[in-house]
């Protein structure tokens, strides 16, 4: 009975991995989409941490203290600042902790794309786009 639960178990995992695959953005897409959640952990938790509080694990190696996130609308008169956000991440008003505006932190990441046929501007704008609409619901 345990062997097979153990085998109805990988069959599941293995089934489940193969269907995330199938959510990717395909070549054949001409609107991409992206995850801004696992974005946001690929790119910014390190630093920013897990909820934006800008304790992430990185924090004893910066020279200075990432910014809490999550603060982001109440330092704004309670709205968040789509586009100041927007700008920071696609290098127009780089923060000098995050690298130049031709190579920030996260840089290929975000500029360059996926070996498809898709427009790879149009990649970057959905990638930024993602991660900023998922900084907006960390949001305090």
């Amino acid at each position: 009975m345990e062997k097979r639960i153990t085998i109805v178990w990988i069959f599941s995992v293995t089934l489940l991995i193969g269907l995330t695959g199938c959510l990717a953005p395909q070549a054949g897409d001409p609107n991409p989409t992206f995850d801004g959640a696992r974005l946001y952990r690929e790119n910014c938790a390190s630093c920013h941490g897990q909820s934006g509080a800008g304790n992430g694990p990185m924090l004893p190696h910066l020279s200075s203290p990432p910014s809490d996130l999550r603060t982001l609308s109440a330092m704004n008169n309670g709205v968040f600042p789509r586009l100041d956000v927007t700008r920071q991440i696609d290098g127009r008003d780089i923060s000098a902790v995050h690298g130049s505006s031709e190579m920030p932190v996260w840089g290929w990441k975000f500029s360059h794309a996926d070996n498809d046929k898709r427009d790879p501007v149009q990649q970057t704008r959905a990638r930024i786009s993602a991660l900023v609409d998922h900084l907006e619901t960390m949001q305090q």
